[in-house]
């Protein structure tokens, strides 16, 4: 824990650092999970960002595998995002930032698809 000085000389704000290691959840105790899960909700990273939601994603993967236990459900076959990937899809395409497999890639953009880009040429 690290404590920053504020302008009052006995007032003090504690930062704590929590690491999270996404290929060690399934060793976690459930305690640390549901804080780790907390944490992740907790980023000040802006709402959108892409390591923030596939932290915080992985998470409650984790929660809800453990939650069921010895069921064996299909956990993957309908999300919540998947109508919106569908017609976000359907009209634009994603123009990397940079080669596949390094960071600059997410630093892409979506952009319009034009009628060769659209099974059979649809406007």
């Amino acid at each position: 824990m690290t404590e920053t000085p504020r302008r009052d000389p006995h007032s003090h704000v504690a930062a704590i650092t929590i690491e999270i290691d996404p290929a060690a959840l399934g060793s976690y105790t459930d305690q640390r999970l549901a804080l780790c899960w907390h944490v992740a909700q907790a980023n000040p990273a802006h709402h959108g960002d892409r390591a923030a939601g596939e932290l915080a994603e992985r998470l409650g993967r984790e929660i809800i595998r453990r939650w069921l236990g010895g069921t064996e459900p299909e956990l993957h076959r309908h999300q919540g995002r998947d109508y919106y990937w569908g017609q976000l899809s359907s009209f634009a395409k994603y123009e990397p930032g940079g080669p596949a497999g390094s960071p600059e890639f997410y630093d892409g953009q979506w952009v319009a698809k034009d009628a060769t880009d659209r099974p059979g040429g649809a406007p």
